[in-house]
């Protein structure tokens, strides 16, 4: 009786696609790789146009932070993109597909949707007219055609679909500025520095500070002003957004938290006013009775944090942990101090 009265059961598959796209547009889009391996058709349903349009339609898409990390210090590395789960008390990196190419240096990384855009860079010491693209839904890399010229540290923006790229060619007259990339058309054409486009933040993003030690600028929307976050010397600091209020402040309230901890990048962690930062730490397991320790029996941690903050007055900015863990552990010590290369936001 049991036997046939499970046979006789409806499955998943057979209920109506809106039913399905509505069901699975309710879980959290970090959990859909593991239910891809349910089927050949779960993968094909969850990798479908019609479940991210359900997903925006009834107001349940989710912004995930990616990030490129180098953990070695060899000459030729070869730096790994993962993506940052955030649900509560399971917060990991998970890697993503490999990029199939050298991955290039001082390259401009942006985001619209799912996709993310890494263009130009350095390869082999060269600047490149290359551009890359991630599918974060499909998980696949693909290229776009090539730039009009080579370009390294551009400025960029993506709107209405088309790609602008500002500045980051060393032929340095008002026609090589900028071009723009038509999906439609597939080209690249030329555009005046007269673009509409405020590339303000993307120009601002990467500054040296007074020593001369790269920082990456996350800009913090408050009170409806953005205000500048950055990393330096180990820690978290901000500045007002008029610049002449106050220079270059440590953030308030994290002292007894983060301040044990060398901080090296800041991101931001979605929308509002949060954003991540990442350090290291090592671990040694060192066999007893030995006074010496050698790279085997080392570990080295990924940390990240997220902070979100609150304004005290025109010269206090404060900042609270709102969870903080070992988000990637691997084998060995003898990784850079400036391990995170590049990160984007997406949503889907």
């Amino acid at each position: 009786m049991m036997k046939e009265s499970l046979e006789s059961s409806p499955t998943f598959s057979s209920l109506p696609y809106d039913i399905i796209f509505n069901c699975l547009a309710r879980v959290s889009r970090f959990h859909y790789p593991t239910l891809s391996l349910v089927s050949k058709e779960f993968h094909s349903l969850l990798a479908s146009r019609e479940l991210y349009a359900t997903r925006s339609r009834i107001g349940k898409t989710e912004d995930f932070l990616f990030v490129c990390l180098n953990l070695t210090k060899d000459k030729n590395p070869k730096p790994r993109w993962f993506t940052l789960s955030t649900i509560p008390k399971q917060q990991k990196l998970l890697p993503i597909p490999l990029f199939p190419h050298q991955h290039p240096k001082s390259s401009t990384v942006v985001s619209t949707g799912s996709v993310i855009y890494i263009i130009g860079g350095f390869v082999w010491g060269n600047r490149s007219k290359r551009v890359s693209i991630f599918d974060s839904r499909s998980h696949q890399w693909s290229r776009l055609p090539k730039m009009r010229l080579p370009r390294a540290s551009a400025a960029a923006h993506v709107t209405d679909g088309k790609i602008y790229v500002i500045g980051g060619s060393k032929y340095n007259t008002s026609e090589n500025k900028g071009e723009v990339y038509d999906p439609n058309t597939q080209t690249w054409e030329h555009i005046l520095l007269t673009t509409p486009l405020d590339l303000t933040t993307q120009v601002s993003q990467k500054v040296y500070d007074m020593h001369g030690l790269k920082m990456k600028i996350c800009f913090v929307e408050i009170d409806n002003l953005l205000y500048q976050t950055s990393v330096s010397n180990g820690k978290l600091k901000w500045r007002h957004p008029s610049g002449n209020v106050v220079g270059w402040t440590r953030v308030k309230g994290l002292e007894q938290e983060l301040s044990p901890n060398h901080l090296t990048y800041v991101e931001k962690s979605g929308g509002g006013r949060r954003v991540t930062v990442w350090w290291k730490s090592m671990v040694i397991f060192r066999a007893q009775g030995h006074s010496v320790w050698s790279s085997k029996e080392c570990k080295t941690e990924i940390w990240c944090a997220e902070i979100s903050f609150e304004r005290r007055g025109l010269e206090e900015l404060w900042g609270f942990v709102e969870w903080s863990k070992n988000v990637f552990t691997f084998n060995g010590y003898d990784s850079p101090t400036d391990f995170v290369l590049d990160s984007a936001i997406v949503t889907y």
